[in-house]
């Protein structure tokens, strides 16, 4: 069952369909039950969890008690969170003066924006730790990541070119690729 990451943080209901085989004496389907449930949808499920619908399954044999339905859930992939147990990560854009300078940005979270303080001289792929804005347990709340992915704007114009050349004369003496040695 396909489950959306939002659906995530608070019990909901969901309507399902399906059909459930009647055998005959021969083991081969003779007809099929359709059957719709309002499953409850527990706070705090993870993907692959499994949910028990006793006696919601196929019918048992010579009389029997049904058999139960087992529902596996599966997170539907979210346009900017990634799923790693129960933290998530997000990828954070920042221009090059941002990371630099510092700088305090707005950060989506599942629920609600935040504002996060960036430290100067911060990294492309740095991870900025969020506690407790990851995916909520039984047992404990997961953290949010957000991984700083630094972003050049377009084409420079000539005054933006000026000041990144002034840039580029005042720092001469670095080098990135300083741990390449030599060519």
């Amino acid at each position: 069952m396909a489950v959306f990451l939002e659906e995530t943080l608070e019990e909901h209901q969901r309507t399902i369909s399906y059909s459930v085989p009647v055998y005959n004496a021969f083991g081969l389907v003779e007809r099929e039950i359709p059957k719709t449930l309002n499953v409850k949808i527990p706070a705090g499920v993870s993907n692959g969890q499994r949910i028990r619908l006793k006696g919601q399954g196929t019918p048992g044999e010579n009389g029997g008690p049904n058999g139960d339905l087992w529902l596996v859930i599966h997170i539907a992939p979210h346009p900017l969170f990634d799923i790693v147990n129960q933290d998530l990560e997000v990828v954070l854009p920042l221009a090059p003066w941002e990371a630099a300078l510092g700088a305090k940005v707005s950060v989506p979270t599942l629920k609600e924006r935040i504002l996060l303080t960036i430290p100067p001289g911060s990294q492309a792929g740095q991870r900025l730790r969020i506690k407790g804005k990851g995916l909520a347990s039984k047992k404990h709340t997961g953290d949010l990541y957000a991984i700083i992915k630094i972003v050049m704007p377009p084409k420079p114009d000539e005054k933006t070119a000026a000041l990144w050349q002034q840039l580029a004369d005042a720092q001469s003496s670095f080098d990135p690729r300083q741990q390449w040695g030599k060519a």
